[in-house]
């Protein structure tokens, strides 16, 4: 690539001695050299730091910021946002390795598709020991996929969060314009928050390719904060179906199961609309007797087999609690 442009890469550390050589190195390895690293030294206690100024004496391209005080993840997170100077922002957490072939992928993507806003891509996953639940249901070498296209994202966007944060590469003149920041409101899942915003800004997109190897261990916020996280997550998808709900006509105020199920009805090509309706029934502020006959009486054909025994099982145990 003639004239690469600058990229800005920002790591927030905390105690990741452990993993902050590594992680570190596979950054300045990147084969994409036009590379500012912006190094949140966010109070460690351990050697973080130290391990921080021995490499970066090797390496020029790295500015390290370190807080006095430990200030937390997302605010560290939007200090270096605060001093980039790069045409694109990419980020990537201390503990993660990329591979050498990730900016370059990326950029020359971007580069040559003015319309995509952000980029990122797959991974692959690092199991470690006492990983916690997460890590449970994984083995090293998995790679977690997601969808590629804008549209596809978007509709995933209304149920998880199918943006891997630590992947991302976006156009820095988008986040000066909309002065984006990382939300202290929604803490533990921040990105998925961050990301629901630029989705409505500007098109996204993944890279089909793990570019960026991703830890699991014990320590990190999806484990440590998994019960936190998910209870965050959900306000998220709540926030992001209403807004889907009335970008398409339907007022969220008045809406409940029987007028979501006549839209369906009217559009059964739809079906965003028909999964809008079963995580409404796995995600009631309340679960009682009659609206599991409500679901019975008006819905148990609309979903299969495996949806409805969820749907079932989960008024069971909410019931059962109750009483």
């Amino acid at each position: 690539m003639k004239n690469p442009p600058l990229v800005s890469v920002i790591v927030c550390a905390y105690n990741a001695e452990q993993y902050i050589d590594e992680s570190i190195s596979s950054i300045i390895n990147q084969s994409y050299e036009n590379l500012e690293i912006i190094v949140i030294n966010d109070g460690s206690t351990d050697l973080t730091l130290s391990h921080l100024e021995k490499i970066s004496k090797l390496d020029k391209r790295i500015k390290i910021i370190s807080n006095k005080y430990n200030l937390g993840f997302i605010n560290s997170l939007n200090i270096g946002l605060g001093c980039f100077s790069g045409k694109y922002i990419a980020r990537m957490d201390a503990d993660d390795i990329a591979k050498p072939s990730w900016i370059e992928k990326i950029v020359t993507y971007l580069e040559k598709n003015d319309h995509i806003t952000a980029m990122g891509s797959y991974l692959e996953i690092i199991v470690e020991k006492e990983c916690g639940i997460i890590g449970s249901k994984y083995k090293t070498g998995d790679i977690w996929k997601n969808p590629l296209l804008h549209n596809d994202i978007c509709e995933a966007m209304l149920f998880y969060n199918p943006i891997h944060n630590n992947t991302m590469i976006m156009r820095a003149n988008v986040y000066r314009e909309h002065k984006l920041i990382f939300n202290k409101d929604y803490p533990y899942a921040e990105d998925y928050k961050f990301w629901s915003e630029v989705s409505r800004l500007g098109c996204l997109a993944n890279y089909p390719e793990a570019l960026v190897k991703y830890r699991l261990h014990g320590n990190q916020t999806s484990s440590v904060y998994n019960h936190k996280q998910n209870e965050v997550a959900k306000k998220i998808k709540r926030e992001n179906i209403t807004y889907y709900l009335n970008k398409i006509g339907i007022d969220i105020k008045v809406i409940n199961s029987v007028s979501l199920l006549e839209i369906y009805h009217v559009d059964k090509s739809n079906k965003v609309l028909k999964s809008i309706l079963y995580e409404m029934y796995m995600s009631l502020d309340k679960y009682t007797i009659t609206s599991l006959l409500h679901f019975i009486k008006y819905h148990l054909k609309l979903f299969d087999l495996k949806q409805n025994l969820k749907i079932i099982k989960k008024f069971i145990r909410k019931i059962n609690v109750i009483f």
